[in-house]
């Protein structure tokens, strides 16, 4: 159940919760001979319009097509077209728009047409347009919007499926080990550091096999891989000698079962406050938690951008909750075992 349930949820939210994707605008086209026209509206519509052309015979099936709602506009051309336009005679070219209101689809071709036909004559633009972007800003709002809500749930789930492997999970086998006394055995012949290094060996595992299986399902690739998998593997270390200390400071499954919500509460809690707009203060409180901060570092190794930063400081932090937990947890073992 541990690891079904938050791929279960990556499965929901990518069906309730599906990615904004670029407009379609269908056009149908007849001309009597080859055109360059489809390409040169292609090549305006770049990446952020999906144009598809349906090349038909006449102009009637042209009409036919936008009446069924087949297609958003229709082009007709006359012979000779491309030839007329690069000798600068000014062909006609007949749009045929849905009736009714214009689509967006008709609207776009329409605003799309004039730059293309000057492409196609061989016209100079009055201007030449440069696009920059803009560094994207670091509040909650903008990560958001760049983001999209899907992606950040998905991220959040996956958080909770490392917490759910290293707090449910292993504790439980840490647990059932010392009530059956193979834990001792194990003693017997190794050290604390053996013991705990089998254990995070085991966690490891189980999450090499489910993180991968939940992006794919969630339909997600990181842009940024080494950043998204350091802060993977380093907060499921982390999460897992918190595990394991609370494996080893309870006596019973009964006694596991009882308290190990506390703990996945106090990691999952920080996590989805990243994302809302709290004061700076909170903030700083939260960016003193391992699960806040590597949502900050998934979320930049999503993207490819810098959304949050400080991937140093990310990392830092991390790191040095799972230095104290894990000494925290030798000790803890080495008097149990006294």
């Amino acid at each position: 159940m541990a690891l079904l349930l938050p791929i279960g949820l990556g499965v929901v939210y990518n069906v309730v919760m599906p990615d904004v994707q670029k407009p379609v605008v269908t056009v149908a086209i007849a001309s009597a001979d080859a055109t360059q026209l489809p390409a040169a509206l292609s090549a305006i519509a770049g990446s952020t319009v999906d144009l598809r052309f349906n090349n038909v015979a006449s102009a009637a099936e042209v009409t036919a097509q936008v009446e069924a709602k087949k297609a958003d506009v229709g082009l007709v051309l006359p012979a000779g077209f491309d030839a007329a336009v690069a000798a600068g005679s000014a062909p006609t070219l007949s749009v045929v728009q849905p009736p009714g209101s214009s689509t967006l689809g008709a609207i776009y071709i329409g605003s799309a047409l004039d730059g293309a036909l000057r492409s196609m004559a061989g016209q100079h633009a009055p201007a030449v347009i440069t696009t920059q972007t803009a560094q994207p800003a670091h509040d909650a709002a903008s990560v958001m919007t760049n983001l999209g809500a899907r992606k950040y749930m998905v991220l959040g789930t996956l958080i909770m499926l490392i917490a759910m492997i290293a707090i449910y999970v292993l504790p439980i086998i840490l647990t059932e080990e010392f009530e059956k006394k193979t834990a001792d055995a194990l003693l017997m012949v190794g050290t604390q550091s053996d013991l705990v290094a089998a254990k995070v060996a085991v966690g490891l595992t189980y999450l090499a096999v489910s993180v991968p299986l939940l992006l794919v399902v969630a339909k997600m690739a990181p842009a940024n891989l080494p950043l998204f998998a350091g802060a993977l593997v380093l907060l499921a270390v982390t999460m897992i000698g918190f595990g394991l200390l609370l494996g080893a400071l309870v006596r019973s499954v009964s006694q596991l079962n009882t308290w190990s919500s506390i703990p996945l509460l106090l990691v999952l809690m920080p996590v989805f406050f990243v994302a809302l707009d709290l004061p700076s203060w909170v903030q700083t409180v939260l960016g003193a938690t391992p699960g806040s901060q590597a949502m900050r570092l998934l979320v930049d190794g999503l993207t490819g951008q810098a959304m949050y930063g400080g991937w140093t400081l990310g990392f830092g932090v991390i790191a040095a909750w799972a230095i104290a937990v894990y000494a925290v947890l030798i000790r803890t073992l080495s008097r149990r075992e006294a």
